[in-house]
């Protein structure tokens, strides 16, 4: 029996199934290169445009950029445009792609693709941070939630992990110095925190161990800072934490299912 791979489905995991036949599950939209699959020999779950053997499938070499201005196409719906695939992405020395604005808009909503990620099209003279370029600047994105078309709406309320209000105390590494924080919300993909350092940058990676909380077993986390937020209503006073939001990109399965069962509840 050739080797076999679990995805990620609502919370939930399915499967097994072979190589072949979760490229057809994406080919065929019921799955995206977004979601994740479990690879018994890795051990943990990877999102399928980064995991090693599938990101053959998505990985491209963008395009030279054309010379001269394309003719004009013929008018269609602005929300047909979205549709359009002709944007790359950058993440970690490797180009995929290429997606539709909707697909951009969309990881951008899951966390799985950030503001400081670089994007690109062959429009563009050089690749730039996904928060350079006008096409998704928040305006823009306000419209497209705005809209009245369904296909669009529906990736504003479609969310990868349930998020909860969380409460625990952390502990924080960054290879250098420990920090004391507090956790706000958690969700199986990551937490928002508050951290007595106003210096950490996203992109940052940091150990987080979270304290037991709310019905939460104490678990330690490789974590990454995607976001970064002063609140002072949230800060002590004379204190300067600010508020992190950070993902998970090492944490146990069994942590996962346990965080998945506590947000689950909370949202019941």
């Amino acid at each position: 029996m050739g080797k076999q791979y679990y995805l990620s489905n609502n919370g939930t995991h399915i499967g097994p199934y072979t190589f072949e036949v979760v490229l057809q599950k994406v080919e065929s939209h019921e799955h995206q290169w977004t979601d994740y699959v479990y690879d018994e020999t890795i051990g943990d779950w990877v999102m399928l445009m980064e995991h090693p053997e599938f990101s053959v499938k998505v990985s491209t070499k963008p395009a030279t950029r054309p010379e001269e201005a394309p003719q004009a196409a013929a008018e269609v719906p602005a929300s047909e445009g979205l549709k359009d695939k002709e944007w790359f992405i950058l993440k970690e020395g490797n180009n995929y792609g290429p997606f539709s604005p909707v697909e951009v808009v969309q990881m951008l909503q899951e966390k799985t693709l950030f503001e400081y990620d670089y994007i690109w099209h062959a429009r563009m003279a050089n690749w730039s941070r996904v928060a350079e370029v006008e096409e998704f600047a928040p305006d823009k994105i306000r419209a497209m939630k705005q809209s009245n078309d369904t296909g669009l709406a529906e990736i504003f309320f479609r969310r990868r992990h349930a998020r909860a209000a969380y409460g625990a105390s952390l502990i924080v590494h960054n290879n250098k110095t420990v920090f004391r924080g507090q956790a706000l919300e958690i969700s199986a993909g990551g937490a928002g925190v508050m951290i007595d350092n106003p210096n950490l940058q996203p992109g940052q990676s940091l150990f987080l161990h979270f304290q037991p909380g709310d019905g939460v077993p104490p678990f330690n986390a490789v974590c990454q800072i995607v976001s970064k937020q002063f609140i002072k209503e949230l800060a002590p006073k004379g204190s300067d934490s600010v508020r992190y939001g950070v993902k998970f990109t090492t944490v146990s399965q069994s942590v996962r299912e346990s965080i998945k069962t506590f947000t689950t509840a909370k949202a019941a």
